[in-house]
């Protein structure tokens, strides 16, 4: 028995294309191993999910950097490509020459990372990526092209909006036309019909 149950864990967490997603875990897991996949789907269960659990996994961040007495260095930020800690002041993280620095952020003071900063830049920066392709698998799952995302990058709010409307509507059978690749399933030709999840 366990190991059924472990295989269709298993199986959910590898299968390629929109899968509905009713276990935040098996979402979480998906997160990660298919982070780095920017063909094929993700459904819209699934990508909430993974919404959601970054919005509890962030606000404890800052709420632990908060007991810590760095909390005024950051702020939730939550858009299509996910929710993140987002910072406050500039930190400094390479000096680059005498009183030069490459860093981050745009705050009006600038800081030098304590520890707790440097785990919160750390999950920002691990998690680019995986956010990134999510976002683009669930444009798919709606049969739009990843470069929708531009729209985000270059109007901000109005593009806000517009991705947030994609990304939260049903799936599209032509979205299965983004499956391709030696991990993303077989071409799907015009007489196929892909079964489809919300």
């Amino acid at each position: 028995m366990g190991d059924r149950v472990t295989a269709g864990f298993r199986d959910r967490v590898l299968e390629p294309g929109s899968v509905d997603v009713t276990n935040p875990v098996v979402a979480w897991v998906r997160f990660w191993t298919q982070g780095w996949r920017f063909h094929g789907w993700a459904s819209r269960t699934e990508f909430w999910w993974v919404i959601a659990l970054e919005l509890a996994l962030t606000a404890a961040a800052l709420w632990i950097v908060g007991v810590h007495g760095t909390g005024g260095r950051w702020e939730l930020y939550a858009d299509p490509f996910g929710a993140v800690v987002s910072p406050r002041v500039s930190f400094h993280l390479v000096e680059v020459e005498q009183g030069a620095w490459f860093g981050w952020g745009s705050g009006p003071r600038d800081v030098r990372p304590d520890a707790w900063d440097a785990v919160l830049l750390a999950a920002v920066i691990a998690t680019v990526v995986p956010r990134w392709s999510l976002l683009v698998r669930r444009l798919h799952d709606r049969d739009h092209t990843g470069m929708w995302i531009l729209l985000l990058v270059f109007t901000g709010p109005i593009g806000w909006l517009v991705l947030t409307g994609m990304v939260a509507s049903r799936s599209r059978a032509r979205g299965a036309r983004f499956d391709r690749g030696p991990v993303g399933g077989r071409q799907v030709s015009s007489t196929d019909e892909p079964q489809l999840s919300s």
